[in-house]
């Protein structure tokens, strides 16, 4: 199926695939077209080289950059800030995906992402600036902690289960070698 029709028929469902398709060079999302019919965008990864949301927002927002040859392609009037207005776009449709009203309230997912607040790149930032230096910066690098469904399994920018799961990885993959 071509890029344009692969669009077309997945797009409706507000589906961005900026990192994957950049790394293996199947073409660029048209955000602003999309954006300018009204419709929302998410985003999520099959990538086997980035899986970040600030890693796809990064993506969305320089090749839209390049593309256009213009800055701030995606901002918009309610939010100056394009990283806000990525976030903030990727958080509506993610959502609308979940069925969640969004926001921390009994009942709802509990999905929360902390920044290292002692981290340089933040020095001094702000409100809508500390979106700006987290989306296009080191992302991995600013975050600090991580919980999903309330429960914390991200702690100091470390996963509670990386030397486990890296264990494992390091055997299957020697089982690999040795067939």
């Amino acid at each position: 199926m071509s890029e344009p029709h692969f669009e077309q028929a997945l797009l409706p469902s507000g589906w961005s695939r900026d990192v994957r398709v950049s790394t293996v060079g199947d073409g660029i999302f048209d955000a602003p077209s999309y954006r300018g019919s009204g419709d929302q965008f998410g985003v999520g990864s099959d990538s086997k080289v980035l899986i970040g949301v600030a890693d796809e927002l990064r993506q969305l927002k320089y090749s839209q950059r390049l593309v256009q040859r213009a800055r701030n392609v995606m901002a918009t009037p309610q939010a100056t800030s394009t990283a806000r207005a990525l976030f903030d776009g990727a958080l509506a449709a993610g959502e609308q995906a979940l069925g969640d009203g969004g926001g921390i309230a009994p009942g709802l997912a509990a999905d929360i992402v902390s920044l290292d607040a002692e981290s340089l790149a933040l020095a001094g930032r702000s409100g809508d600036a500390i979106l700006d230096s987290w989306i296009p910066g080191n992302a991995r690098r600013l975050v600090d902690c991580v919980w999903t469904s309330g429960r914390k399994v991200v702690t100091r920018g470390r996963h509670h289960q990386a030397e486990s799961v890296a264990a494992v990885f390091r055997r299957r993959l020697e089982g690999l070698r040795t067939e």
